[in-house]
């Protein structure tokens, strides 16, 4: 007996790493861009170019580091922003709410959280 490992219900995955990359990217942009001069971390005069590295080194950080709390290692996490921060301008303070954010959004829970709230609760009395 053969089994299909590619059957119509779930085809493979075709995207290329820089793809899944990209989408991951536009998944951040699109919960955090928006609302970042409202975040309490924000610095005035700083800008999404400087946060995105942030948040993105923060999500894949999780990535990497899967069962960990953030406080368990954020201690970690400062000593490697230096090398990950790419062409942002933020230390360590100013970077470490974007990171947290990064580590704590999920893009796949993103659209179940809304339509959860949307929904209506349970019927009372």
């Amino acid at each position: 007996m053969t089994h299909n490992l590619h059957d119509s219900a779930n085809p493979p995955d075709t995207r290329t790493p820089a793809d899944a990359a990209t989408e991951g990217q536009d998944a951040l942009e699109t919960r955090f861009k928006a609302g970042l001069a409202q975040a309490s971390y924000y610095s005035v005069g700083r800008h999404w170019n400087d946060y995105a590295p942030a948040y993105r080194f923060g999500r894949d950080s999780r990535q990497r580091l899967t069962g960990c709390r953030f406080d368990q290692v954020e201690r970690q996490l400062q000593q490697e922003w230096d090398r990950a921060r790419d062409k942002s301008r933020l230390g360590w303070i100013e970077a470490r709410g974007a990171v947290e954010d990064g580590w704590e959004f999920d893009a796949d829970a993103e659209t179940d959280v809304d339509v959860a709230l949307d929904s209506p609760g349970p019927k009372v009395g």
